[in-house]
């Protein structure tokens, strides 16, 4: 503004600027902004989704409505147009004729035209009287409270496409880093290292921690279990976020962090569902695993059994364990003297259970002059199996 010297009493002169004060903004017209359909003011016994969903529905209704009133006053100024000109077009036809009966039709038709005239006239300066109730005191909401001014789409260049691995090269491969990234339970560490390993984001890291998960729940190391479960959600999440956009899974990493970043409750909660049914199926898998090794090792000591059986049907090694003590140990030892005189030391009932018993099993291959208490000396009763030997190694 200007400047203007003043002079005080004492004679002194000094400057000042006259200032105006700034116009102040007009809120009116923010005076009629209807609430957003989503504003979160709902009772607690309310059911805010149904309430939201309803408000919208609302809105579009009346907007609906209005656009039909609005297409009926139109229909109904070109109706009253096309009456106006046809009346006009018929005073001139009869006017042009100069008939003396036509005088009272003149007559009809001009008073006719006068009151379309005049009901046009009244309809459109209600139109009018709306049209600027409308503009000085707009209806605002959600969808037209504003309007993009510039709009633009930006493609990423898709990377370069991997080398495709077999699981098991990927496997061997990319071993450490798969196990570091389980490891993981921070979301900024996890995002981070995404990046920096691009090419650990592709399906068998999922598939490796699945694995990893059912080891960790057999070896009985649960809270890492869960650990390694929730980065495999993690890794499943964005290779399902690449299929939904059908873009490369590597260019959806930061997509994915941003959004469960963003605790978007309905996304966070299928992630939880989804870690929830995993640890579940781990836990089942493991249990099968062990019902599993359970019934293999059982199958084997069957198989190794069936294997061992002698001659007679009988397992060498429960033969062996119900001998008596120096029998035993003489069959251990491969002491022909001390298994005879053992055998001996019984009496007659005992030692033929238990001689038949040690050839049934296949534990002795005796000679044939070979019996209990038979009076031969040590050389004819030795066995003769393999070579002659009396005993065979029991392992």
């Amino acid at each position: 503004g200007p400047w203007k010297v003043l002079e005080g009493d004492n004679g002194n002169r000094h400057c000042t600027k006259s200032l105006t004060m700034a116009k102040p903004v007009n809120y009116d017209k923010w005076a009629h902004i209807e609430i957003s359909d989503d504003e979160d003011d709902t009772h607690p016994n309310v059911d805010t989704p149904s309430l939201f969903k309803w408000r919208h529905e609302a809105r579009l209704a009346r907007e609906e409505d209005k656009k039909k009133e609005k297409a009926a006053r139109t229909a109904q100024i070109k109706l009253l147009e096309e009456q106006k000109a046809q009346r006009k077009k018929e005073l001139e036809k009869l006017a042009a004729a100069g008939d003396e009966g036509a005088a009272t039709q003149l007559k009809g038709l001009s008073q006719e035209l006068a009151d379309i005239e005049k009901q046009q006239a009244d309809f459109l300066a209600k139109e009018a009287e709306m049209e600027r109730m409308e503009r000085e005191h707009p209806q605002w909401n959600v969808d037209n409270i504003s309007k993009d001014k510039k709009n633009r789409t930006i493609i990423n260049k898709d990377p370069e496409p991997q080398k495709e691995l077999s699981m098991s090269d990927f496997f061997d491969k990319y071993k450490a880093e798969m196990k570091h990234f389980g490891m993981l339970n921070k979301l900024e560490e996890s995002h981070k290292y995404l990046k920096d390993h691009p090419a650990l984001v592709c399906d068998h890291l999922a598939s490796f921690l699945i694995v990893w998960c059912v080891d960790l729940e057999v070896e009985g190391k649960k809270d890492l279990m869960a650990r390694v479960a929730h980065q495999c959600i993690t890794a499943q999440f964005i290779m399902e976020l690449a299929k939904s956009v059908k873009r490369d899974p590597r260019q959806c990493v930061d997509g994915f962090f941003t959004r469960i970043k963003s605790a978007e409750q309905q996304y966070k909660e299928a992630f939880e569902d989804e870690l929830r049914s995993l640890k579940e199926r781990v836990r089942q898998r493991a249990i099968d695993r062990q019902k599993e090794a359970e019934a293999k090792a059982k199958e084997e000591e069957e198989l190794d059994r069936e294997s061992r059986l002698g001659p007679g049907g009988l397992d060498p090694l429960e033969v062996l364990e119900s001998l008596p003590a120096n029998i035993k140990q003489a069959f251990l030892d491969q002491n022909t003297p001390a298994l005879q005189a053992g055998f001996a030391a019984l009496s007659k009932e005992d030692a033929e259970y238990h001689f038949k018993r040690v050839v049934d099993s296949g534990l002795w291959v005796p000679a044939k002059k070979d019996a209990p208490g038979a009076g031969a000396d040590a050389d004819d009763a030795e066995a003769e199996a393999d070579g002659g030997d009396s005993t065979e190694e029991v392992d």
